[in-house]
């Protein structure tokens, strides 16, 4: 499989040749060890990230267009711009080219036009998501279920609340154990049971 022709992007807000070497570092040998060809390096160092007119970032462009570039590796994507409506303006030229945005922070970046919003956290674009939830409140189980998926199974339990099941999955292990509180009279017993069957599974 050819190998896409990538392009590395650095820009501190303030002019730091360390901060410009540090980031350039981290983005190649995060594409030596995922297979890409680093071609050239851009550096943006101490221009601000409110516009897309920059130095080194015009050039970038202009060998996006001229099909020079496939693939773009930056630090994050405050890197590219510091607001969304930037953000959304490169996206939309790196998809008019066929062109892949990886961020270290991020992985790669298809779009922001899902739907979403996002607000800039530090050096990060956070979705901003309200979760639709009316139910009862979780009871003892449910919540024990809750906090185990948040330590020991983190990736599920992301996976689970931005799909909205989370809520509902612990709602059932509220239910079920509820069942088994009510069949088994012994409620030590049917508490350790809940707890191997139900809460820790």
């Amino acid at each position: 499989m050819t190998k896409r022709k990538t392009a590395v992007y650095c820009r501190p807000a303030i002019h730091d040749e360390i901060a410009v070497a540090r980031q350039e570092r981290r983005c190649r040998e995060f594409a030596a060890g995922h297979g890409y060809e680093i071609v050239k390096t851009y550096r943006d160092c101490g221009v601000s990230g409110v516009t897309l007119v920059r130095p080194a970032m015009s050039k970038l462009i202009a060998d996006i267009k001229t099909g020079t570039i496939g693939a773009v590796i930056t630090q994050d994507i405050a890197r590219i711009a510091r607001n969304f409506a930037l953000v959304s303006e490169w996206l939309e030229l790196l998809r008019a080219y066929g062109v892949k945005l990886i961020t270290l922070a991020g992985g790669e970046i298809a779009e922001f036009g899902n739907g979403l919003t996002y607000s800039l956290a530090g050096d990060y674009y956070l979705p901003n998501i309200i979760l639709n939830d009316s139910g009862e409140p979780l009871r003892r189980y449910g919540m024990l279920h809750k906090a185990y998926l948040r330590e020991e199974k983190p990736a599920l339990y992301a996976e689970l609340l931005m799909t909205e099941r989370l809520y509902p999955l612990c709602r059932e292990v509220d239910e079920a154990a509820a069942h088994r509180l009510a069949a088994i009279p012994d409620r030590k017993v049917a508490h350790e049971i809940i707890l191997s069957e139900l809460v820790y599974c």
